[in-house]
């Protein structure tokens, strides 16, 4: 009869004296969250930046060439580890991201269940479909450019076509994971007041979304790029600021 009761008893001690330990850890993560997103987060979206000059100075195009043009078609076959370099890059940054917002989500899902969804949800379209975009793009864009280089003067002009279904799957790709940011980003700006998060942080994240929104082109992404390091480092400090969940 005696136990029953004991091992209840035991159990609940033990279940209680863990509680602590997971609030501290949840407390560590979140920390190496914040700073996560305030050293890496902010500070890729420079140097992606910096590597996209970079490659146009290097080897007279971007890491993204257009396929639709025999230009394009030629940069992807003759420079297909700038190419892979370039794609990988720009998912990675779908990644650095999504880490991000989901510290926003571990802060805001005790209390504001609805907009962690939500923001998850974003959070999920937009790594996807950047993940996805990247080893698309890799596959497809280098081997219709090595076909380019290697197909005689009718064979290329045959080639146009495709490359220009290519970049159409590409830029699909592009919309989705872009599309999936600025969700996020403007769900975060109609986040409530009371969940403390900064004023900038939301304007900033207006700010980039309507940079792609609008239809600058490589100004919206230049804009975005520049910006992005300021809300990340304000973002950090908020979720450093925030307590772990309860």
């Amino acid at each position: 009869m005696s136990v029953m009761p004991t091992s209840r008893s035991t159990t609940a001690t033990a279940t209680a004296s863990e509680v602590p330990i997971l609030r501290r850890n949840a407390s560590r993560s979140l920390r190496l969250a914040a700073f996560f997103t305030m050293a890496v987060t902010g500070p890729y979206a420079i140097l992606l930046l910096a590597a996209i000059i970079l490659s146009a100075i290097l080897t007279g195009n971007v890491f993204f060439p257009d396929l639709a043009t025999s230009a394009g078609l030629e940069y992807a076959g003759r420079f297909p580890a700038a190419v892979t370099v370039g794609y990988l890059a720009d998912g990675l940054s779908h990644v650095l991201l999504f880490v991000s917002f989901m510290a926003i989500v571990a802060v805001l899902r005790p209390r504001w269940p609805t907009w962690s969804q939500l923001i998850l949800v974003g959070a999920i379209v937009q790594l996807l479909a950047g993940v996805t975009k990247a080893f698309v793009s890799i596959h497809t864009v280098i081997s219709v450019g090595a076909a380019y280089l290697a197909a005689d003067a009718a064979g290329k002009v045959a080639l146009l076509p495709l490359g220009g279904v290519v970049a159409g799957l590409r830029q699909g790709l592009q919309d989705m994971d872009t599309y999936g940011v600025m969700a996020v980003w403007v769900l975060i700006a109609l986040l409530p007041t009371e969940t403390g998060m900064p004023r900038w942080v939301r304007w900033l994240g207006v700010g980039m979304a309507a940079a792609f929104l609008l239809h600058f082109g490589p100004i919206g992404f230049i804009i975005a790029s520049l910006l992005l390091p300021v809300w990340a480092f304000l973002l950090g400090r908020w979720l450093k600021s925030e307590h772990a969940p309860q």
